[in-house]
């Protein structure tokens, strides 16, 4: 019989498989739109003549027409990776939050909204500093629970000050900060939910659910 705490284990593992796949994503696209940046390549000087119209660099049009796809390619990737991290820490900390309460939930449960996209509080991620040893790793889940709230922070507040013009123009301006700090945070918030979980297991606190 799968026991609630598998069936858990399972759903943050999913989680977490979902961010890595989109982190990878994003890091192609990104090398891709890279690999095709008009501004770091010379294109080939050969003009193309056009029948009733003025001759064309077809290499240099070649570079422009990447360079977009890609660039759309890249923020859509970055988009989706945000989401999905942030999903992954918030998730990944509830879930730990309900095993140190001793409840007994079989699956992660995250809001989305009609997108598909995962909503998280504005609070921010859960302080679980005091219910957790430093052996368990309750002081590096603080650590990096601080640094996500930093990139939180500087992420809303740099989205606050934008307009929307500057918003439409920000595509190769963004970075993957928060990304990248939820990522780690919910990385480590799944090892410990582990560390608990064989403990408690060990001990005889777990029941089937």
């Amino acid at each position: 019989m799968t026991t609630w705490h598998n069936k858990l284990t399972d759903s943050v593992n999913a989680l977490g498989a979902a961010t890595r796949e989109l982190h990878a994503a994003h890091s192609h696209a990104r090398h891709a739109a890279w690999s095709a940046d008009p501004g770091r390549i010379a294109p080939a000087t050969g003009l193309l003549a056009i029948p009733g119209a003025e001759p064309v660099h077809p290499h240099d049009e070649a570079l422009w027409q990447l360079n977009d796809l890609y660039t759309v390619l890249e923020h859509h990737t970055h988009e989706l990776y945000e989401n999905a991290a942030l999903g992954y820490a918030y998730g990944t900390a509830n879930a730990l939050t309900a095993v140190l309460r001793n409840q007994h939930p079989c699956l992660v449960e995250l809001p989305r909204d009609a997108h598909g996209r995962y909503l998280y509080p504005a609070q921010g991620l859960p302080d679980l500093d005091h219910s957790l040893t430093t052996r368990v790793g309750g002081r590096e889940l603080d650590r990096l629970r601080t640094r996500f709230a930093e990139c939180l922070n500087t992420h809303d507040t740099e989205s606050a000050q934008r307009s929307d013009d500057e918003r439409a123009d920000v595509l190769a301006a963004f970075t993957t900060d928060l990304a990248d700090a939820a990522f780690a945070y919910a990385e480590h918030a799944e090892r410990v939910l582990h560390h608990l979980l064989e403990f408690a297991d060990a001990h005889g606190f777990l029941q089937a659910g």
